[in-house]
């Protein structure tokens, strides 16, 4: 594993939300779409960490003293499984403190709303059993174009491997062109899309 490479640890929440905040506009800063800042990775990043963390791994920036993250990858093996556990243990608490009827939402906050609310987009039957792993990878504008996202999809994969897992896919809004072609060049195939995104994915096996 690379030196600037590690896993994810609970530890790490605090630098994690606040990566995926400054990500969370399509690679861009996220700030002005949230009025609570821990919202987008309450979802998005958060529970991966306490369902299967030894397939999350987080990149250090080696100019820093501090070994916090400047960049992850978080995800599963089996998303079937997580997004059970998902809504059974996580969700339900997240309700607890983020109300459906949230007064004036703006849009960003209407989508994460719906999906903590338990409306969210599952793929297809089909693509959970050819690429049952799923992922999200966010990076620090100073982590990026550096080759640490393909580090981090490398280790991920690994993971995925050792655990004979036999695909992995993800999702990808069509405004993120850019994430888009890194993937494309990674080896991720487009499996599905519609007129605002793209589901991607990797056969492993």
């Amino acid at each position: 594993m690379n030196k600037n490479i590690r896993l994810l640890t609970q530890p790490d929440l605090p630098y994690v939300y606040d990566i995926c905040l400054r990500t969370g506009n399509n690679g861009d800063d996220a700030h002005h779409h949230f009025r609570d800042p821990f919202l987008i990775g309450q979802y998005y990043a958060a529970p991966y960490l306490f369902y299967e963390p030894d397939v999350c791994f987080a990149v250090i920036d080696g100019q820093s003293a501090i070994r916090r993250p400047s960049g992850y990858i978080v995800g599963t093996s089996d998303s079937t499984s997580y997004y059970k556990w998902l809504h059974t243990c996580w969700l339900p608490r997240l309700q607890q403190i983020y109300p459906s009827d949230l007064p004036k939402p703006s849009e960003a906050e209407k989508w994460i709303l719906r999906l903590v609310n338990g409306t969210d987009d599952i793929p297809t039957n089909k693509i959970l059993s050819d690429y049952p792993a799923h992922l999200h990878i966010d990076l620090l504008p100073c982590m990026q174009g550096k080759g640490y996202g393909k580090l981090l999809i490398q280790n991920f994969i690994t993971a995925l491997k050792e655990k004979s897992c036999p695909g992995v896919h993800l999702g990808v809004s069509k405004q993120n062109v850019n994430a888009i072609g890194f993937y494309k060049r990674s080896g991720f195939l487009i499996l599905e899309e519609d007129s605002e995104s793209c589901l991607l994915g990797i056969r492993l096996i």
